[in-house]
Formats: structure tokens, C-alpha cells, sequence
């Protein structure tokens, strides 16, 4: 199976959209990408506020929420994460997230080497 170009771009814009939109003006965003054990794992890490513990686990479900009153003022539907999960597993990937309160977040998705 090769990779859908337009569908990673989705995955890829939806992650970077995530970054801008929650991490403080003058903060870091780091977009990463390595080979490694016959995957390509992307990471896009910002520096901002992170995110509970209690919610990393549902951080890809859909229309969940970590800031609930924040993403109901902008007219979010908060499916990007859950669009993100969904499109990497129809590319035989996997996507996970690591964040400690107050140091930030990192968002990581592999493909496998072979789709691209």
C-alpha cells in the first residue's frame, strides 16, 4: 500500500494547526522526521502548556476535549486528533502523544517505510 499524499498532508496540518492554536505566542514548535526500525516516525513537539496526565489517554477520541470552554468559543468540532489517528492507521501506522504539564507535547505518527 503507498501512502495517500493528500491524506498525510491532512494528518501532517491538522497536528501543526494543533500546535498554533495551543502554544503561547513565543513558543517552539519542532517538526522531526527519522527512520527508524523500517518506520518513518514524524514528531511535531511544541514548549507550551502540555497536557494532563488524566487526559493523554483520550486525546485521540472523537469530539473529546481537554480544554472544553476554550475549543467551544472557536467553533471547534475537536475531531482533528481522532481524523489524525484514523488516517494514519488506514497507512498501517500508529500515532501516540508524550506531554508533562508545563513543558509542553510531542504528537508522533509512523508510516511504514515500505508505503512510501
Amino acid at each position: 500500500m503507498l501512502i495517500d499524499p493528500l491524506k498525510i498532508s491532512q494528518v501532517c496540518a491538522n497536528l501543526l494547526n494543533n500546535a498554533l492554536k495551543y502554544t503561547p505566542h513565543g513558543s517552539r514548535i519542532d517538526v522531526s522526521a527519522r527512520l527508524h526500525e523500517g518506520e518513518i516516525e514524524v514528531c511535531v513537539r511544541d514548549n507550551g502548556l502540555g497536557i494532563p496526565e488524566a487526559d493523554l489517554s483520550h486525546i485521540f477520541e472523537r469530539f473529546y476535549r481537554v480544554a472544553k470552554d476554550h475549543s467551544r468559543d472557536k467553533g471547534e468540532t475537536s475531531l482533528g486528533l481522532s481524523i489524525v489517528k484514523h488516517i494514519v492507521q488506514l497507512h498501517g501506522g500508529r500515532g501516540w502523544v508524550e506531554s508533562e504539564l508545563g513543558k509542553g507535547i510531542a504528537f508522533y505518527f509512523t508510516l511504514p517505510q515500505r508505503a512510501i
